[in-house]
């Protein structure tokens, strides 16, 4: 079902529903420590309709995180009509009752992604300057992490100017997931310091080197993958979506399981279909998961350091034999952990580099004449003395966008 299809079947649910039942929608946060099977007790829902979903889909039920936003559609009565609750940016749960009963299905979310060019003088601090004219506190965040190893922000002064450039997922009419920034400029003590995304997505300064190192190591000793990370995919045979949101490593029960990265454990304890699972987090919001355990040896709470043996394999939760499920998360959001495992850490060099270069240039006369002529910015919400026309988008389009 793809997003159109989805969105009209939706309004004709909602229309058909409203005219039986008195029903209100209501916007919703998932309680901390409440799981899947537990809401579904909440409204005498068996859990049994959890049965047609296969291993990767059941796993999505543990994606769900605390303080996940979701939307309910209830009766009058109480009967819950229907349920959207996202396991991520990328995909969530349909629940929905139908005169055989409730079903449940794994669809994507519906959501625009656009390109939008922001440019300020600093008032007070970029941080909070951002926030008042973008409306957008993820934005902000995101743009000290990515300039803080080329930027002093102690030394920032009232009159220095920034400007990013940027990718945002929107549904409703509010954003979604962390913005993904492209290039970041800070324009202070007549200096201008470039910071940009490259197509292998990391960070690079003007002249090609690497800023922001990020390495993990193995968690098992010797790796056989057997299932890879996919966000959203539509698959053709059993013509339905599909997603899952991590690795699995094939292993015997028993492999001790290795540390990714040195850092907390935040969660050692069961967790639904993942079974036992250990989670980790790291420096700059990173989380590492470790899934499907036999026997948990680290504690909640306990630093422990890249390579330290923390459990080790099983098949315990929703799994149909020994493996482990090891997933990566960036702010809450499932990332490919492969990514992030045994990089290289000589950086761009041959004709990557040259691609970096030319695609540096091109990018830099671009974001040098929107910040030479003072060219508005192009947001999604803000105060109407800040927001621009939309034929601006089609400016930012014609210079490269």
């Amino acid at each position: 079902m793809n997003n159109i299809s989805f969105l009209r079947y939706s309004v004709v649910f909602i229309i058909f529903t409203l005219s039986l039942f008195s029903a209100k929608v209501d916007y919703k946060l998932w309680e901390k420590g409440l799981d899947f099977e537990s809401y579904l007790e909440r409204y005498s829902i068996s859990e049994t309709i959890i049965d047609v979903l296969d291993k990767d889909d059941m796993q999505l039920i543990s994606e769900i995180d605390d303080g996940r936003r979701y939307y309910e559609m209830v009766a009058s009565n109480g009967v819950l009509l229907q349920a959207l609750i996202p396991t991520g940016e990328e995909m969530q749960l349909h629940l929905f009752r139908t005169p055989k009963g409730y079903k449940l299905e794994v669809i994507p979310i519906a959501y625009k992604k656009d390109t939008y060019v922001t440019q300020l003088a600093v008032k007070n601090s970029p941080h909070s300057d951002i926030i008042k004219k973008v409306k957008n506190r993820r934005l902000s965040t995101e743009f000290t992490k990515v300039l803080k190893n080329s930027v002093n922000f102690r030394g920032i002064q009232k009159g220095d100017k920034l400007a990013i450039v940027y990718d945002q997922k929107m549904r409703l009419g509010q954003p979604i997931g962390i913005p993904d920034i492209k290039v970041a400029m800070m324009d202070t003590h007549n200096k201008r310091h470039y910071v940009f995304k490259h197509t292998d997505k990391k960070y690079y300064d003007e002249a090609g080197q690497e800023l922001v190192k990020k390495y993990l190591g193995k968690p098992l000793n010797h790796i056989r993958i057997t299932s890879h990370f996919t966000h959203r995919r539509f698959h053709p045979v059993l013509k339905r979506w599909k997603a899952h949101l991590g690795t699995d490593f094939g292993a015997r029960r028993g492999t001790p399981i290795l540390a990714a990265a040195d850092g907390k454990v935040t969660f050692s304890g069961w967790k639904g279909g993942y079974g036992k699972v250990i989670k980790i987090k790291h420096a700059d919001n990173y989380v590492t998961l470790y899934a499907h355990q036999s026997r948990l040896k680290a504690k909640r709470g306990q630093k422990v350091s890249k390579g330290q043996v923390i459990g080790y394999v099983g098949s315990t939760g929703r799994s149909t034999g020994p493996h482990l499920h090891f997933g990566l998360y960036k702010n809450g959001r499932a990332i490919n952990p492969m990514r992030m495992v045994k990089f290289s850490s000589k950086g761009l060099w041959g004709k990557g580099k040259k691609a970096f270069l030319r695609r540096k240039d091109k990018y830099t006369k671009i974001i040098n004449k929107i910040f030479d002529e003072n060219r508005p910015s192009y947001v999604w919400n803000t105060v109407k003395e800040h927001s621009v026309s939309p034929k601006m988008k089609s400016y930012y389009q014609n210079l490269g966008w």
